[in-house]
């Protein structure tokens, strides 16, 4: 009966596990899913796994609101909480604090949250902000001072947002960078993007609800401490 009972137990380990990693979507493998605001600045490179996402040249795509200038959005499922994990390159250098953006919740091109990833803090950069048919709020609590972007280097970025208490952080490189709480926008799309810069994406995966594991790794490197979100809201 103990016999039993533990290939009972192993088969439903099975099976949990193998749904576990059917709910894991890799949406870069899915290029036809993806509609971009302006085409002629993003390019894909590689093959399955080895799947990225560039933004080449800087967009004249001109949006009705104050938001991030040029989008790639993935048309494929929306999320409400999940985790969203991917490798992040910036690939622009030129004005002391260039990004690249992450937005989530998406209703629609004037309707989402987005991570601004840029290289220091400031009333708009390196913030986590709201887009709702008006121009872009910073919602941030808690952030870091700067982010350590190497030229020609993959930076790991998680963002974990949990839809019923509004929370939503942001890890780079393993180190907690951007913390906040919103309940405006519920299921949403994914995008990907920046400002007016220049960067690439590859390893994006999304798992649905939110995992208590990503809390584990909220630690800050030292040197790297949180500070109060700025309220000047002055444009980049």
């Amino acid at each position: 009966m103990k016999f039993l009972r533990s290939l009972i137990h192993l088969a439903l380990g099975v099976c949990l596990t193998a749904a576990a990693a059917e709910a894991v979507m890799h949406p870069l493998r899915q290029r036809e899913q993806w509609q971009f605001e302006d085409p002629a600045v993003w390019e894909w490179q590689g093959q399955g796994s080895e799947t990225a996402l560039v933004l080449k040249k800087p967009s004249q795509y001109k949006p009705k609101y104050r938001r991030p200038f040029n989008m790639a959005w993935y048309g494929g499922a929306e999320w409400d909480s999940f985790t969203l994990t991917c490798e992040a390159r910036l690939d622009a250098f030129t004005k002391g604090n260039n990004d690249v953006c992450i937005a989530f919740g998406g209703a629609g091109d004037s309707q989402f949250y987005y991570a601004h990833l840029g290289e220091k803090a400031d009333g708009v950069h390196l913030q986590l902000h709201v887009v709702n048919n008006a121009d872009r709020k910073a919602i941030t609590t808690n952030r870091a001072e700067t982010l350590p972007w190497k030229p020609g280097h993959w930076h790991s970025v998680k963002l974990v947002r949990d839809a019923a208490s509004g929370s939503i952080k942001v890890w780079f490189d393993g180190l907690l960078v951007l913390e906040a709480s919103d309940k405006t926008f519920g299921k949403g799309r994914i995008g990907l993007g920046s400002f007016d810069d220049l960067g690439a994406f590859r390893n994006v995966s999304v798992i649905p609800g939110t995992a208590a594991s990503a809390e584990a790794s909220s630690s800050q490197a030292s040197g790297t401490a949180f500070k109060p979100a700025a309220e000047n809201q002055r444009r980049p």
